[in-house]
């Protein structure tokens, strides 16, 4: 084979390559130790934009609170968080805003304790039935309630997703990682409530809210299957999800080596 030869397929494996990147959409490549390439991941919950929570402001703040709930729309991009790749999920975000504390002492009394979350993997039935299939471990919000931006927490083990499951995001008590006041067209998420259970009384109410939520509706043993029958929208919960992908299998039946 000829120099030029050899030199239009390098270029053409090149063009190849750039447009395999592009397709992927928001999949990407981290780089290990020594240069080595490691398995692809993705992060779901990406948009352009990113809106903020109304808190500390007392007339804006809105948390969720003793629920699990899925982004189904975020800033016109449908199912956000759908994994469109089988692997482990290995670290998550939140988007908090800064609370006073008086504020934090409210919340806490309201909804049974200090704010505390976990991330879901739910895989989607019929008639809008999810089952909890993994969850990650609880973990307590309020240090990162400083006003700093996104909290990022690893998971010491990480989670096995399937590709076509959901990210869900678990309310223990209450989360302020909630914005407000968005385009319904193109925001909505949807809780583990069903239908006589969607309409949340106002704090103004106090015996009707207290009520409400004396008992949890969040999804929280796992195996179980729950109807997600209320749709909110103009409102997002502010939470994103990092998926490594498996490793390829190799034709013999193994996983391909990373790296040279």
């Amino acid at each position: 084979m000829s120099a030029q030869s050899i030199g239009i397929l390098r270029i053409a494996g090149l063009f190849a390559a750039a447009l395999a990147i592009v397709a992927g959409g928001l999949l990407v490549s981290d780089a290990g130790a020594g240069g080595a390439t490691s398995a692809q991941s993705v992060v779901l919950g990406k948009t352009s934009v990113y809106p903020s929570s109304g808190c500390p402001d007392p007339d804006k703040c809105e948390v969720i609170a003793r629920v699990t709930g899925i982004q189904m729309k975020a800033d016109g991009v449908d199912h956000p968080f759908r994994s469109p790749i089988t692997g482990r999920l290995v670290a998550w975000w939140l988007k908090l805003p800064r609370l006073h504390s008086t504020q934090i002492q409210s919340f806490n009394s309201l909804f049974g304790g200090e704010p505390a979350a976990r991330v879901a993997i739910l895989r989607r039935g019929k008639g809008g039935r999810f089952r909890l299939v993994r969850q990650g471990p609880t973990q307590a919000l309020k240090a990162d309630l400083d006003g700093k931006g996104r909290a990022r927490y690893r998971l010491a083990e990480p989670l096995v997703v399937k590709e076509g499951d959901y990210i869900g995001l678990t309310a223990i008590t209450w989360i302020p990682a909630f914005a407000v006041n968005l385009d319904a067209a193109a925001n909505y998420w949807l809780a583990s409530r069903t239908k006589d259970k969607c309409a949340t009384p106002p704090a103004s109410r106090p015996k009707r809210f207290a009520a409400y939520y004396r008992r949890t509706q969040a999804q929280l043993r796992t195996s179980t299957v729950k109807e997600y029958q209320c749709t909110y929208q103009t409102a997002r919960l502010l939470y994103w999800a990092r998926i490594v992908a498996d490793a390829p299998e190799s034709p013999g039946g193994g996983t391909s080596p990373q790296g040279g």
